[in-house]
């Protein structure tokens, strides 16, 4: 059985990356893939790049051997951020070299189950391991659409039972509640900026249908959202789609960035579904009505390699690096899918496309070494 392992472009020469992109999409998924020993571990990253790591790249609500749920890191001069919580992040993260209690700052893309499912678990091994420790830390900051505060909060309460038990035994462990605060995102525009970063939203259009929330009352006027985000660091820009179908604010949102870390799901799954008459009664398990929501579902709220092949290029982007993959035809080594999903995208763009795996890492390394308040 193999195991995705680190991959570190930055330490290749530029002739062995050029070499290497010209080799098309097979090489950069056998590269994304060298075996790692059960149980060996992987040093905490050190460098001051600015590095992407895909902790899981499983698209849709599913438990697979080889794939967690979508995660991710961005790693800024030593300092993570954590992009979306999929179930398994937290397994994940030792993988990557760093523990729960090193993630201080999460951004959530949307509230659908397989982006923010390992939340909880996530926060419960921060508190514990901080609590029992008895370290310092400071408050994890989550960031994320509306419902993000109710989430949080929900999370702390199924918490708060082991927490219950573990006090009566020792009291002197410090509470969960303090050590999380919940930021609800409700519009696009900047939504956070420290010393190394600045990060950006758009609304994109996952959400057709509109919904409303945490408690579905509408005269609220507290309305479901789903971002894709843009982080400006001093080595350069980095684009997450998070879930989306093809959407103008986030080509806009994506102009000229260094590298377009996308969903994609593969045409057999999204493509050409949106035609009603083309559902086969005799071999669709599911209701007619149901059917038909859940193919217009894959084909207008998620992006087919193409979708990504044009945005990429109206963007501008110099790297796509593709995640949350929704595929029929997924596999170990990733060869059965790696071809067509790049082939698609670069029907549209020309640039380097790079068929992620989880724990697949890529250090940008900029010119620009301005810090993004400056």
């Amino acid at each position: 059985m193999r195991r995705a392992a680190r991959t570190h472009f930055s330490v290749l020469s530029s002739a062995a990356i050029t070499l290497l992109l010209c080799l098309g999409s097979s090489a950069s998924a056998k590269t994304a893939i060298p075996a790692v020993p059960p149980g060996s571990a992987t040093p905490a990253p050190q460098t001051q790049a600015t590095r992407i790591i895909l902790l899981g790249t499983e698209g849709g609500p599913t438990a697979e051997k080889f794939r967690s749920e979508p995660a991710n890191l961005l790693v800024v001069d030593g300092t993570p951020y954590l992009i979306d919580a999929g179930a398994g992040v937290s397994r994940r993260l030792p993988w990557a070299g760093l523990d729960p209690v090193q993630i201080h700052t999460i951004f959530i893309t949307h509230h659908h189950v397989d982006h923010n499912a390992g939340l909880g678990s996530l926060m419960s091994l921060a508190w514990f391991n901080r609590s029992w420790g008895n370290l310092p830390g400071p408050t994890v900051q989550i960031y994320g659409p509306p419902g993000m505060i109710f989430l949080v909060h929900s999370a702390l309460q199924y918490l708060g039972v082991s927490e219950r038990i573990f006090l009566a035994g020792v009291p002197e462990m410090k509470p969960a509640a303090p050590m999380f605060a919940a930021h609800d995102i409700d519009q696009a525009g900047a939504v956070f900026q420290d010393k190394l970063i600045r990060v950006t939203a758009a609304e994109n259009t996952h959400y057709r249908f509109p919904s409303y929330g945490p408690n579905g009352i509408k005269d609220k006027g507290i309305k479901d959202k789903s971002y894709s985000y843009r982080f400006d660091t001093p080595e350069g820009s980095v684009v997450y789609t998070g879930d989306t179908g093809p959407s103008a604010a986030v080509t806009a949102l994506a102009r000229n960035a260094d590298v377009l870390v996308s969903e994609v799901c593969a045409d057999e799954i999204c493509g050409n579904l949106s035609d009603a008459s083309k559902i086969d009664e005799g071999a669709q398990p599911l209701p007619k009505k149901m059917a038909e929501a859940e193919q217009y579902h894959f084909r207008n709220e998620h992006l087919t390699p193409e979708d990504v092949g044009r945005m990429a290029e109206a963007a501008h982007v110099k790297m796509v690096i593709l995640t949350h993959i929704v595929s029929s035809v997924l596999a170990d080594d990733g060869a059965s899918y790696a071809a067509e999903l790049t082939a698609g995208v670069k029907k549209y763009y020309s640039g380097p496309v790079i068929v992620g795996r989880d724990l697949f890492e890529y250090d940008l390394v900029g010119t620009n070494k301005s810090r993004p308040n400056q």
